[in-house]
């Protein structure tokens, strides 16, 4: 974690804004306001089999510039093509 960690989580919502068209101005509402990063766990167990799979949450990350506040006035409407990853997880 530390200032490093925050730089990657930082990167990958300025990397998202980027590749979505947020940063031009011709996607506004595709901007990534928070994500959840999860990893897929298993075990391994005897005679090379494994246990069920597992989600563990690593990190939770605002992104940049987004005032939680605001998590009130934003619309979840999937089927118009604005998500709230405030309120949903990926």
């Amino acid at each position: 974690e530390g200032e490093e960690g925050q730089v990657l989580w930082d990167y990958l919502c300025y990397e998202w804004d980027s590749e979505h068209g947020v940063l031009d101005g011709t996607a506004e509402e595709k901007k990534l306001l928070k994500f959840n990063f999860f990893m897929l766990q298993a075990d391994v167990l005897p005679e090379m089999w494994f246990s069920p799979t597992r989600k563990r949450l690593i990190h939770s990350h605002v992104c940049p510039g987004v005032d939680i506040g605001m998590e009130s006035d934003i619309v979840d409407n999937t089927a118009g093509g604005n998500y709230s990853f405030l309120t949903e997880e990926l």
